[in-house]
């Protein structure tokens, strides 16, 4: 008979032994964006997210389940067996999508599968998925990484890019309360990668927000933008193209 493994290797590696007895293959992973900004400019600039390409490494699961500490899953390549399916690169992005389109500072975000798909944006993000690991045990970290860029729809180069990075170790804690019932830790895990990539996210937005918003001459945390007297650049709709333009061109 296979011998369990001891509760401190929770969650990954007794996940992937009960697997091994006929568990399912797990759930998808379903991002919940923040709630909107109180606060904050409102910009008259459409956005669409582009699908973002995997630059995780080249290995879907390394280390032994019986040496936890040993175990990374690469999540952009795989998922954990009884636990939950991959997290694509494409999930990441539809994800920061969702989170920007949430927040209210921009006139639209849509996410998109390629450039192809672009129609009337002033703006569009790609990204990098450059970690996406999950490790066993509690002495490794856990990393998450993404490359941002933004680049205006007719130009080839970005003029905002940011790398946002967040590695910790798993919370002993985090389990408490759900004893044996792994749909409540399913339940508590998923609040957990939700709560770190919506901080990413909240991180990349708001400087990318603030980048738009000094191009665009808004005062940051104002509801409305300045008078056109005040702004650096007027806010009709036919001129944000031009501020960008203008912006991009070093002017």
């Amino acid at each position: 008979m296979m011998r369990l493994l001891p509760r401190w290797t929770f969650p990954v590696a007794v996940l992937f032994l009960l697997s091994i007895g006929g568990c399912s293959a797990g759930r998808q992973f379903v991002y919940h964006p923040s709630a909107p900004a109180e606060s904050g400019p409102k910009l008259p600039v459409k956005i669409a997210v582009v699908a973002f390409t995997d630059g995780t490494g080249d290995f879907t699961q390394r280390g032994s389940i019986f040496d936890p500490e040993s175990l990374t899953f690469n999540l952009a390549k795989t998922g954990i067996s009884g636990w939950s399916t991959a997290m694509v690169p494409e999930l990441w992005a539809k994800a920061f999508a969702d989170e920007m389109s949430a927040s209210g500072t921009f006139r639209s975000v849509r996410f998109i599968y390629s450039t192809a798909e672009l129609l009337d944006e002033d703006v569009y993000i790609e990204g990098t998925l450059d970690k996406a690991y999950a490790v066993g045990g509690w002495t490794r970290l856990n990393e998450y990484a993404i490359s941002f860029r933004a680049l205006r729809k007719t130009e080839m180069t970005p003029f905002w890019t940011k790398k946002v990075e967040r590695a910790w170790k798993s919370r002993k804690d985090l389990f408490e309360g759900c004893g044996r019932d792994m749909e409540c830790s399913k339940e508590k895990a998923n609040a957990e990668t939700n709560r770190i990539m919506q901080g990413m996210f909240a991180e990349a937005g708001a400087e990318l927000s603030g980048n738009l918003a000094t191009l665009l001459g808004i005062r940051v945390g104002a509801d409305t933008p300045k008078k056109p007297e005040e702004a650096s650049h007027p806010l009709s709709t036919e001129s944000v193209d031009d501020a960008i333009e203008e912006i991009l061109r070093g002017k």
